[in-house]
């Protein structure tokens, strides 16, 4: 029996080792050359405009029709300085889908472009530079993650143009706002001008603006007076000391 659990064992190992060797037989050089190759590759996102045939404008700032002809901010990823010799693969990581592109692929300015679709979240991708060599086929070389913001339609907003510095009213953002409603906006809207108008009465205050100048010029201030006071002790002790000998 303990014989066996060896050979088991053995059998087990000598598996293992063969399907490595099989899937990279890439040798120590080549695979080098392919990541330093992989190490040249860039990929950045590139924003573009999409039309959308039919938008509600409703609460938007244009209000011309209910139904409008608009453009619609969306996101390329891109690929540069991607050779024969490799392949890349992007994935967005909330789903399965999985796009694989070779150097055939590049537009006429040598770059390869992936759509993203509209930018209506924040999305994640996870690109793989891959080896495109038929001994290490598709073997990992470097990986990258990008995150392209989203468009917060909530910009668009009558409310927007008078607080353009209020957070739910950023053009474009890294915090997903797609689950947003009209009644949080208004309610976190709210909420923010009761804080602005506070925050300007505080700035209006006489005695605000005496703190806030003492505390920037405090040290400015204080040696001053501290000096003042140690000269007129020292005075004081030198004098006291004369009056003695006298």
């Amino acid at each position: 029996m303990r014989k066996n659990y060896y050979l088991v064992t053995l059998f087990v190992l000598l598996f293992a080792f063969s399907f490595k060797v099989s899937a990279s037989t890439c040798k120590n050089e080549r695979v080098m050359e392919l990541t330093s190759l992989a190490n040249n590759v860039n990929v950045s996102y590139q924003e573009y405009e999409q039309l959308v045939d039919e938008y509600d404008s409703e609460m938007f700032a244009d209000e011309e029709d209910s139904h409008i002809k608009v453009t619609y901010p969306s996101y390329y990823l891109t690929v540069y300085n991607l050779v024969d010799d490799l392949n890349v693969s992007v994935s967005r990581n909330d789903t399965n889908q999985v796009i694989i592109a070779t150097s055939k692929d590049k537009d006429e300015d040598g770059v390869v472009y992936f759509d993203t679709g509209f930018a209506t979240r924040v999305k994640t991708f996870t690109v793989k530079i891959r080896s495109n060599d038929s001994n290490c086929q598709n073997e990992v070389l470097k990986t990258l993650t990008l995150t392209t913001p989203m468009f917060n339609k909530m910009s668009l907003y009558h409310d927007c143009e008078e607080n353009p510095e209020f957070s739910l009213c950023q053009k474009f953002t890294s915090v997903d706002y797609s689950n947003v409603t009209p009644q949080d906006f208004d309610k976190k809207l709210s909420e923010y001008k009761v804080q602005k108008e506070e925050e300007e009465k505080k700035a209006n205050s006489i005695w605000y603006n005496i703190g806030n100048f003492l505390s920037k010029y405090m040290w400015f201030i204080i040696i001053p007076i501290v000096v003042i006071v140690i000269a007129i002790i020292v005075i004081y002790v030198i004098r006291r000391k004369k009056s003695r000998l006298v």
